[in-house]
């Protein structure tokens, strides 16, 4: 039977637009499509019912020791073709090397994933497939697509249907894919790496594709305000012209996108406070500047006056604004962790929140790093989230209690002033407590289901929500291991 499974171990807010798009592909090619949130208690039925010729899994590198223990746990107990894809396989394709992966596929994987499953049906060999590798043979990467206009329209109903996220009127798009920037910690270095003469790295859909999914969605859904979830959103202006057009004619709803300081302007901020634009999220990342610049490697050159004019700018114009800023980063001290709250405070932005500097390997960050001896024993291992406590040997455990804590009330500190001293006097002098967990919670769901998505909508949704951001937030703040591990 040509049946394929993909199986996820959570999900959260946003759903996964790799398994919808290669959905939509594997349903192009005959081939029927199942989704399932991994559960130990229902899953052997599952597999007996549905008889899955191949199971996919989508594996970011926090995740993917969780996936490799899944799949284990499934194949001692029934026969398929496991295939992982995702960030983690792209950048440590020796995970096919992991007892029972038979495949991987690196990098863009619609392409890839069609001719396996034509070759597949047919009973041809699969190990001479770009991006796709066994253990027999590790392929090259095939060049980027460079129209992904082509590519088909994500089946979004493959996870709305099976999940509560068809109730939340917040939903997520991408209009573009790649990000020309390179900051340390993040992956896009090595993306440019590996992708090195095959093609350009960051390529948009027109805006009739995007106006066209957002209206196939809104019809069959729930949809009250949008998320674009672009590394950078509508930073060509010629299209950002076309797209404010089309979509305030065939859309209108209520958005929030992501924007760098460095490239916004006044032009800009009109053009998307005209499609109805409600807020930015605009990472300052460090209120060092040489944090910034020396060693997040932002490429943002602007001082934090400039940093607060853009910010003021935005606002002026009624655009919301949410913020960030990354603590822990290697040299920073408790003084530059101070920065980044004046910036914050004094831009009076509508919701800031903090994140602890995670060394991912094969990130700049991580080379620096490991050069300078910074990492504890075993930091690949321990890199699961950026809301888990340091694991760098430049900070003692006080001071890595102070930044957990610092960076789990920041939405707290930046935004309730009257308790804003007495917030940091406990950030310095108390040990870490489930107790800051809930209050960051808390705080950043009224603040940003003000700010930045407000919708109209039932009480009872938002307390469905709510239930779920405490239970997913609070385990990954204090490192609690997810039920999935518990196999």
């Amino acid at each position: 039977m040509k049946r394929v499974l993909f199986i996820v171990y959570n999900v959260d807010f946003i759903d996964n637009f790799g398994i919808c798009i290669l959905s939509a592909v594997a349903k192009k090619c005959g081939w029927e499509v199942y989704f399932e949130v991994f559960n130990k208690h229902t899953i052997d039925s599952i597999l007996k019912n549905i008889k899955p010729s191949l199971v996919c899994y989508s594996a970011m590198s926090t995740d993917a020791d969780m996936y490799i223990k899944i799949n284990k746990f499934l194949k001692s107990k029934h026969e398929f073709i496991s295939i992982m894809g995702g960030p983690h396989p792209t950048f440590f394709p020796d995970v096919i090397n992991e007892e029972g992966i038979d495949f991987i596929c690196r990098g863009e994987g619609e392409l890839a994933f069609e001719e396996f499953l034509n070759k597949y049906a047919k009973g041809e060999g699969c190990d001479d497939i770009e991006n796709f590798s066994s253990k027999r043979k590790i392929n090259p990467l095939r060049n980027y697509i460079s129209d992904i206009d082509t590519i088909p329209m994500p089946d979004r109903a493959l996870i709305f249907e099976n999940t509560d996220l068809k109730y939340y009127p917040l939903k997520t798009f991408m209009t573009s894919r790649g990000c020309p920037f390179s900051c340390s910690y993040c992956y896009n270095d090595a993306v440019k790496s590996e992708y090195k003469g095959k093609g350009k790295i960051v390529r948009v859909h027109s805006p009739e594709r995007i106006i066209a999914e957002i209206n196939e969605v809104r019809s069959k859904y729930l949809l009250k305000i949008i998320k674009f979830e672009d590394d950078l959103f509508g930073v060509n202006k010629t299209w950002l012209e076309k797209f404010t057009k089309l979509y305030k004619k065939e859309v209108g709803l209520p958005f929030n996108c992501l924007q760098r300081l460095d490239t916004i302007n006044k032009d800009s901020l009109m053009l998307l406070k005209e499609a109805n634009c409600v807020s930015i999220t605009a990472p300052i990342d460090a209120g060092s500047q040489r944090i910034r610049e020396e060693i997040l490697e932002r490429g943002m050159r602007l001082t934090n006056n400039e940093i607060l004019n853009k910010i003021y700018m935005a606002k002026s114009m009624g655009l919301n604004v949410f913020s960030s800023c990354i603590i822990g980063a290697p040299t920073s001290t408790f003084e530059d962790e101070l920065l980044g709250i004046k910036l914050h405070v004094e831009s009076k932005v509508d919701f800031a929140m903090a994140s602890i500097l995670t060394p991912f390997p094969k990130t700049s960050i991580w080379r620096f790093c490991h050069d300078n001896g910074l990492l504890e024993e075993n930091a690949e291992n321990k890199c699961g989230s950026i809301l888990q406590r340091s694991v760098l040997k430049g900070f003692t455990e006080k001071e890595k209690d102070i930044q957990w804590n610092l960076a789990t009330l920041y939405p707290a500190i930046i935004k309730i002033s009257f308790l804003r001293r007495f917030l940091l006097f406990i950030a310095q002098h108390t040990r870490p407590k489930a107790m800051y967990s809930l209050i960051n919670v808390l705080v950043k769901g009224y603040l940003m289901s003000r700010y930045i998505y407000p919708f109209k909508g039932s009480w009872s949704i938002r307390l469905k929500m709510l239930i779920k951001a405490i239970h997913i937030e609070g385990n990954r703040m204090l490192g609690r291991p997810d039920r999935a591990i518990d196999i």
